[in-house]
């Protein structure tokens, strides 16, 4: 136990927001000693604002996306505060200035989250515009050394930035491993799930969030990194190992027919499956071995131990023909010989990442050019159309920027009439807590309430037990470092540590540090009212609104995903356009599993349909599963001919798929595929599948104990594979259509 946790301490402390947290600490401390030294503390201090203001704006990616970030943040930072600064002696003149800064920066959110993060530079800059007024010549002098922070802050972040893009995909690399284990011990689970069926979907739906944000983020740090500079052969096998994790999930992810057959077919028999079972978890297990060995820096110890577990598998096979008998024991054979083989290739691939590790894998080109690389990347637009286009209130960014506006001017208005102490508190507080959503300001706003009382609650234990001015400034500093360290992942232990970094800041101004306790809480009390009351009262934006965009673009995705299988199929060429349309479907799938979760955290009132949405995201996850099987399958048997009866099989899948999408869109239904072409396919699989039955029959009636010949049972197995795959679409696209219809039906009423 004890030894976990000092584990967690060291993983976090080599964590990257831990490692940028220092360097962003260390930009605002050195101008503040120098600021001391040289008896010219108002102007360095301005230096410390202008790194803390652009620092939000630094976050992963490649370093000239981030240099133009940071120099956008530090401009705007700086136009705000002047332009702030200069109307404040007139409150009338204020108010609208204040409006039109507001919603402008606001405003700029819809270019993305980088955009977003220097959005909020910009906002901060025009809260603490409010701590200091300026007059005269000496708000320009205060904001060109605003800019001059920025720039302080450039040279840092591009002085440090290899190490620390090294260290980020280092530790992205590590999550996309256990995220990728967890992913594989849960299929596991489900093979033998029984009450908690339920709630191991929805942890795989959670999870597939998760893994859907790495691959984003690793995408970003690998291949823009390559076009920039080149790979050294470090980062090759970096990008090696993430394509290989991508393939993993994929196949993972490409067995749930498989597993919900298993639960009928072995109910009362699962000392036949436990040592496929045993595998799956011993394959998760070896893929977490690889996440400590990243993490540590340590070589990969060797492991001899999968081998042999496929010849258990193997032994099971027999043992359970040998019991149940021929042709009764055919259906489970294949079942499990179906899993055997998805085992072996899971093996292969975890064996191709160990081979990485111990640098025998020593392929000059990684598989994807430098313009193909690119594709895989989701770029950007920066169309200036764009502001055009969501200039409404059909915009959840237009409605956010009115509501950030509304909630700030009143918050403003409040500390002005009530002559607050620090008014620029309750500004800040509605920045921080204010997001797009409802659901993330609900939780930003307790999470801020909760941490500033217990934040507040240690600093006045602190200020208790002593009055040393140089234990204020040692735990204002440590506590700065650790509120920026946790502001992205905890935001609640984050708002712990920015109050007890302000109290001991103002505790060594002011030694009266309860007052400034007092005035912390009041401010944050109103502030978090104010957000939570604009979020929820001013345009909210309700999940049930936009989920059917989701819905939509996760069904497109989809198609584009089958159709890329088939032309796959056709052609045995393009892989890079099959990989697209994959990664597609999976960032899609996830966009509506985190749209759910959201809308499944609303008010009650406003969860419109949610049991018929739930079902929706349950099929279009095992429709996904089930389509990365048909594609797993194509992948390795790329020569085989083409039926007709796939064709047809094939366009009723694609047909379900498109009425659903014009359901939702309202347009006029396509024609559907002939039901009785669809059962005249059915037929001839099956009929394909019996007749090797027929084949592996007389063989045994002239030999019983005659061993299968093993390209024949690869045939076998594909046939009942390919046959069992393709009805599985058709129920499930069918089901969708179905749910879809009953979806739009409801809402219209």
């Amino acid at each position: 136990m004890t030894k976990n946790y000092f584990q967690k301490i060291q993983n976090f402390l080599k964590s990257p927001d831990f490692l940028k947290s220092v360097l962003v600490t260390f930009g605002i401390v050195v101008p503040v000693l120098i600021g001391l030294k040289v008896e010219q503390l108002p102007y360095f201090l301005s230096i410390s604002i202008g790194v803390f203001l652009t620092s939000s704006s630094d976050v992963p990616g490649s370093r000239k996306h981030k240099s133009i970030g940071i120099l956008i943040a530090s401009a705007i930072a700086v136009l705000s505060t002047i332009i702030v600064t200069y109307a404040a002696a007139n409150l009338y003149l204020l108010l609208p200035v204040m409006a039109i800064l507001i919603f402008g920066i606001s405003y700029i959110s819809v270019y993305g989250f980088r955009a977003s993060l220097i959005s909020f530079a910009g906002l901060l800059a025009i809260v603490l515009s409010f701590a200091h007024q300026q007059i005269g010549a000496t708000i320009f002098i205060n904001a060109m050394f605003i800019g001059i922070g920025g720039l302080w802050y450039l040279l840092l972040s591009s002085l440090f930035h290899p190490f620390l893009q090294k260290r980020q995909i280092n530790n992205n690399l590590t999550e996309c491993f256990q995220l990728t284990a967890r992913y594989i011990q849960i299929r596991g689970k489900l093979a033998i799930a029984k009450q908690d069926e339920k709630q191991l979907k929805n942890d795989l739906y959670d999870l597939q969030v998760n893994i859907n944000a790495i691959h984003e983020s690793l995408r970003e740090l690998l291949l823009n990194e390559r076009q920039s500079s080149g790979f050294s052969n470090y980062k090759r096998k970096q990008l090696l190992i993430f394509i290989e994790l991508i393939d993993i999930l994929e196949l993972s992810m490409a067995n749930p027919a498989n597993y919900e057959k298993i639960n009928t077919l072995f109910k009362n028999q699962l000392h036949f499956v436990s040592p496929f079972i045993d595998l799956v978890f011993k394959l998760s297990n070896r893929l977490e071995e690889m996440a400590v060995t990243l993490q540590k820096g340590r070589k990969l110890e060797h492991r001899d131990d999968l081998e042999p577990m496929i010849q258990k598998c193997r032994d099971s096979i027999q043992v359970y023909v040998q019991e149940i008998k021929l042709p009764k024991a055919r259906e489970g054979a294949l079942l499990l010989h179906n899993l055997l083989d998805y085992e072996e290739n899971q093996l292969q691939k975890i064996q191709s990442v160990e081979r990485i590790f111990y640098d025998l894998e020593n392929r000059e080109s990684v598989g994807l050019k430098s313009k193909e690389g690119k594709q895989f990347i989701t770029q950007q637009d920066y169309d200036p159309s764009i502001l055009k286009e969501n200039f409404s209130f059909k915009s959840p960014i237009f409605k956010h920027a009115a509501r950030l506006t509304i909630a700030m001017l009143l918050g403003f208005g409040i500390g002005t009439y009530f002559s607050l102490n620090n008014t620029y508190w309750i500004l800040l507080t509605i920045v921080v807590i204010m997001r797009p959503g409802y659901t993330l300001t609900k939780e930003r706003s307790k999470h801020r309430l909760y941490g500033t009382l217990i934040g507040a609650a240690i600093a006045a234990v602190i200020v208790l037990i002593t009055q040393n001015s140089y234990v204020y400034a040692v735990l204002s500093i440590l506590s700065l470092t650790m509120a920026l360290s946790f502001i992205q992942k905890n935001y609640r232990t984050s708002s712990i540590f920015v109050t007890t970094s302000i109290v001991f800041i103002y505790a060594l101004i002011n030694p009266d540090a309860f007052e400034v306790i007092q005035y912390r809480v009041i401010d944050t009390l109103i502030g978090a009212s104010i957000a939570f009351g604009a979020g929820s009262l001013l345009w909210p934006a309700w999940e049930s609104d936009s989920i059917k965009t989701s819905i939509i673009q996760t069904l497109r995705a989809n198609r584009k995903y089958l159709n890329e299988i088939n032309r796959f199929y056709h052609q045995s060429e393009g892989l890079t356009d099959y990989k697209l349309a994959r990664k597609e479907a999976f960032l899609e799938m996830g966009n509506l599993n985190a749209a759910f979760q959201r809308m499944s955290q609303e008010p009650k009132s406003h969860q419109e349909n949610l049991s018929q949405i739930n079902e929706i995201v349950g099929l279009n996850h095992t429709f996904l599963a089930a389509s990365a099987a048909l594609g797993t399958f194509i992948l390795n048997r790329k020569n085989d001919e083409v039926s007709e009866d796939f064709e047809i099989i094939l366009k009723t899948v694609d047909t379900n798929l498109r009425q659903g999408l014009q359901t939702l869109l309202q347009k006029a239904q396509t024609e559907n595929v002939a039901a009785e072409k669809l059962q005249e396919a059915y037929q001839h699989l099956e009929e394909r599948f019996e007749n090797l039955v027929a084949i592996r029959t007389k063989e045994l009636e002239k030999e019983e104990l005659k061993p299968i010949d093993p390209e024949f049972r690869k045939n076998l197995q594909a046939s009942r594979l390919i046959t069992d795959q393709l009805k599985w679409l058709v129920t499930i696209s069918g089901n969708l259509k179905r749910v879809v219809k009953s979806l739009e039906e409801d809402s219209s009423r």
